[in-house]
C-alpha cells in the first residue's frame, strides 16, 4: 500500500470519528436536519458530515462548536480530530493568533521543542491570568 493510501484511510477514520462525535454531542433530542439548519447548511451536507464522508470547513466546524456547545472532553476530541484531518488548528485558536499576530515570533521558538508536562501546566497557569485579569479589566 502507497503512503498516500495508507494516510487516505487515516483521514477517512478521523472523519468517521468527528461525525460520531457530532452525533454524540448533537443527542437524540436534536435533529441532524434542525442541526443543518441553525448551521445554515442543507440536510444532505450535515449528513455527509456526521456520516464521515466529508469533514466540515472551518467555518462550519466553528459553527457546529458554537452550536452543539459540546463538554471540554469532547470539544478537545473532537478539536483533535478536526485540525488531525484539516491539519490546521481550530478556527477559534486561529482567531486568536490573528488577533494577536505577536504570537507568530513567539510559538516559533518552539520549534522542535516538546513541552513538558511542568511546562504545558506553566504555560496554562499564564494564559488563565491573562483571563482573569481581562475580567478585571486590567487588559
Amino acid at each position: 500500500m502507497s503512503h498516500k493510501v495508507a494516510k487516505d484511510k487515516v483521514i477517512e477514520k478521523l472523519k468517521k470519528q468527528l461525525g460520531v462525535e457530532i452525533i454524540k454531542c448533537r443527542g437524540e433530542t436534536r435533529s441532524q436536519r434542525s442541526l443543518a439548519m441553525a448551521l445554515g447548511l442543507p440536510p444532505s451536507n450535515m449528513k455527509y458530515i456526521e456520516d464521515g464522508i466529508n469533514a466540515p470547513s472551518g467555518e462550519i466546524y466553528g459553527k457546529i462548536i458554537d452550536e452543539l456547545k459540546p463538554p471540554p472532553k469532547n470539544r478537545g476530541k473532537m478539536d483533535e480530530l478536526y485540525s488531525r484531518i484539516r491539519k490546521v488548528p481550530p478556527p477559534d485558536i486561529c482567531n486568536i493568533i490573528n488577533e494577536n499576530r505577536e504570537l507568530y515570533k513567539l510559538i516559533r521558538f518552539l520549534n522542535g521543542v516538546t513541552l513538558t508536562n511542568e511546562q504545558l501546566k506553566q504555560t496554562e497557569d499564564l494564559f488563565r491570568s491573562f483571563a482573569k485579569d481581562k475580567e478585571k479589566g486590567e487588559i
